[in-house]
């Protein structure tokens, strides 16, 4: 055999079943499943960071090397685990994945505005007059009478099919339009088949509404993580991957287009509708996640003066995008760089534009969004705050999945509760919320974040939960958890849950003090998104994330980006509202502002 044509064999073991791949000498674990489209957590995108790569190697197992010591428990490592991107091939391999995306929970219900049901999409079922020797009007002609419109478009595409279509009918036929575009002709009365989705793209996760356009109602939601996270947990991360990769950029796009259609399909099956009849697709997202559908470049937004390629609203045909359907595609607009159409959607969703008071929305997910307003002005930011609350950058930290812990209370006898009432696997965003809250109730921390020794509090519980690993402090969270292992909360785990905090609260010190406005001016502070909508109120406030003098004040609108997309697909006058919320929205630059660097390490403070 030509040793330079040889191939070794990755077997890959998975709840799907077994999957295997051949694969030349010298080939990185972690890229061959990408390229594979085997998607992993990896919230670094591969590049020895974060530790969360893991996979359980069966076959072709090798000594750890210092960064599998550095990312794995010394259990993990007797176990055979090792980090996917860590490992080069040069023989036949097996692994086992583990699924800890599989079943996260999403948030897809939402707070949303009373409308007027009104849609873009209108079907008409038309009887149209047929030729004869004295009406010689050509076929164009014809339709676009009988559709009472002047300037009617139909596209090259669909055109040479119009002729056949009302013959075949009779002329008996029902137009759908998108305004003046007709999108489909069909066959005899279909009114009652007019569909269309609301889509909210997260960077972590992705919600799809099916709705009946004729009504407004929700006929069935569908929703998953966004396979894009195996890219990178953050919208930094995955920028740079289409940077530093020639073929990135289409990479990420095929990747949530892929998702999309998947998603779309199953819906139209579960239903029993033609994926012909949804006729328009309103999708929301950040900045970021709307230009990796579209395939724009994304690498003018992470340099100053951080300038996106278009954030306008943007009405486009689905086939253009690569999405399944004949219908369009409405894109919300979004506000800047880092605030995108999402926040928008939330604007629209909260009730912020209906009181001449003040609120603040906050939309506390992957990335950190703020927004302060009342019915006449707008004015919005984004910090660097998501990170810490999704399960990034924490050892044991993983999203909102079974087994995550996602309340901790010291009080108790059992000081956690899981998501599904299962055997811990780690901590998700409202988990890590809670533990440095309860470490400061309770006098683990003291305020300037530091984990005090055992010999310096005196419950016997938590003197022996205080350890010192790695040459590090930590918290005891669990003896045995799913893994077999100690589940902990670590001193560096609390600095970057400080950080994500501090920038959170500078945010919206800046934003009141850009309006020259208190906290008794705030008539509400609505908390979106999905961390923001589990995250325990009190202790948002205990760490002073949330100021305490708005605590009172808070109230959760779940996921209102996926509300005011939905609002968008139904109403026309909802639409208006969104352009006008454009027009009255200023956008601050927090980098650039000497007083938010001020606020920042006074926030630093757990007080």
């Amino acid at each position: 055999m030509d040793i330079f044509n040889k191939k070794f064999e990755l077997i890959i073991n998975s709840q799907k079943g077994k999957d295997v791949i051949k694969v030349k000498p010298g080939e990185n674990l972690f890229n061959v499943l990408m390229d594979n489209r085997i998607f992993i957590d990896s919230p670094c995108n591969g590049k020895g960071i974060c530790g969360k790569c893991k996979v359980k190697v069966v076959k072709g197992l090798k000594e750890p090397t210092p960064l599998d010591i550095k990312h794995l428990t010394k259990e993990e490592l007797e176990s055979e685990f090792r980090l996917s991107c860590n490992l080069t091939i040069n023989e036949d391999v097996e692994i086992v994945l583990l699924e800890k995306n599989k079943d996260m929970e999403v948030l897809i219900n939402g707070t949303e505005q009373q409308y007027t049901l009104d849609t873009v999409v209108k079907k008409k079922y038309l009887a149209i007059e047929k030729p004869s020797i004295n009406d010689q009007r050509d076929d164009y002609r014809r339709l676009s009478d009988a559709c009472e419109s002047d300037d009617l478009l139909i596209g090259l595409q669909y055109l040479p099919q119009i002729s056949d279509l009302l013959r075949g009918a009779d002329f008996n036929v029902t137009a759908s339009l998108y305004k003046n575009r007709l999108l489909h002709l069909e066959k005899g009365n279909c009114l009652q088949q007019n569909y269309g989705l609301a889509v909210d793209i997260g960077t972590t996760t992705i919600v799809i509404y099916l709705l009946n356009l004729n009504d407004g109602k929700v006929i069935d939601i569908d929703s998953r993580v966004n396979n894009q996270r195996s890219y990178g947990v953050d919208v930094v991360s995955r920028i740079n991957f289409t940077i530093e990769n020639p073929k990135g950029l289409g990479i990420l796009k095929d990747n949530i287009v892929s998702q999309l259609n998947d998603m779309i399909e199953l819906l139209c099956k579960k239903n029993n509708i033609s994926e012909d009849n949804i006729y328009d697709i309103v999708i929301v997202g950040n900045t970021i996640m709307i230009h990796l559908l579209l395939g724009l470049p994304c690498k003018n937004i992470t340099m100053s003066p951080y300038i996106p390629v278009a954030t306008k609203a943007l009405e486009l045909e689905a086939k253009d995008i690569g999405i399944n359907t004949k219908g369009m595609v409405s894109l919300l607009p979004g506000i800047s760089a880092f605030v995108g159409s999402d926040i928008t959607a939330g604007i629209l969703s909260c009730g912020m534009l209906n009181s001449e008071k003040y609120s603040l929305l906050l939309d506390l997910g992957t990335n950190g969004e703020i927004a302060l307003g009342n019915k006449n002005e707008v004015v919005t930011c984004s910090t660097a705050a998501g990170p810490a609350f999704e399960g990034t950058n924490i050892k044991y930290g993983i999203g909102a999945v079974k087994g995550a812990i996602s309340k901790v209370d010291l009080s108790r006898d059992k000081i956690y509760e899981t998501i599904g009432n299962e055997k811990p696997c780690g901590i998700c965003g409202s988990g890590v919320l809670d533990a440095v809250a309860q470490f400061v109730k309770f006098g683990i921390l003291d305020e300037s974040g530091r984990m005090v020794g055992a010999d310096e509090v005196e419950n016997k519980e938590y003197q022996n939960r205080i350890v010192e690993i790695d040459n590090m402090r930590q918290f005891i969270l669990v003896q045995n958890s799913i893994h077999n292992e100690i589940i902990t909360f670590t001193q560096k785990d609390v600095r970057e849950v400080q950080l994500a905090k501090a920038a959170v609260c500078a945010g919206i010190k800046i934003l009141l003090k850009e309006k020259n406005i208190n906290f008794n001016e705030i008539e509400k502070v609505y908390i979106g998104g999905g961390f923001g909508n589990y995250m325990d109120k009190e202790s948002s406030a205990t760490i002073g994330m949330i100021p305490k003098e708005l605590k009172g004040k808070i109230e959760s609108v779940g996921n209102c980006a996926g509300g005011g997309a939905k609002t968008y697909l139904l109403s026309k006058g909802i639409r208006e509202s969104a352009v006008d919320i454009i027009n009255k929205t200023t956008y601050i630059e927090l980098s650039k502002r000497k007083d938010f660097q001020e606020y920042f390490i006074n926030s630093m403070i757990l007080d």
